[in-house]
């Protein structure tokens, strides 16, 4: 049987039509960079703006607060001022503060940031706080 040459034609451009639509490699289904298991590095006062987040904020102490064994920490601006960034320490976890701990030094801390009456905070586990050196502003003072 002898197909007609304009038949076989098509047949080819078809052929060639359907295979240039193939991929010449297959899609790749892997992510072009991997996640980052690392939190991110922040300054205190950029923490309002990570809220909900695994941070790691770093900042000069410049007050701390002993409330009944609880301690607060304030970090950048003392209280009352709205734009500091605090660290709670409940009680239990008080006593594995890191020794050095001080007005003046400037600390790092990693954690998930909540807002506690509107200002941005972390919960620390004293384990995740370092003392990476003293301050480059003075610390003020609480009246």
């Amino acid at each position: 049987m002898r197909i007609p040459i304009q038949i076989t034609a098509m047949l080819c451009l078809i052929t060639v039509s359907v295979l240039a639509d193939e991929p010449t490699t297959a899609p790749s289904t892997e992510p072009t960079t991997a996640p980052s298991s690392q939190p991110t590095a922040i300054n205190w006062d950029q923490a309002k703006d990570h809220v909900g987040q695994l941070v790691t904020v770093t900042g000069p102490v410049v007050g701390i607060h002993d409330f009944g064994g609880a301690a607060v920490l304030n970090v950048g601006k003392d209280f009352p001022d709205d734009t500091r960034f605090t660290v709670y320490i409940s009680e239990d976890a008080r006593t594995d503060m890191p020794a050095d701990l001080d007005n003046g030094k400037t600390i790092s801390v990693t954690g998930t940031i909540k807002l506690y009456h509107d200002v941005p905070e972390i919960e620390g586990d004293p384990a995740k706080i370092t003392v990476v050196g003293a301050a480059t502003t003075a610390p003020s003072t609480q009246p």
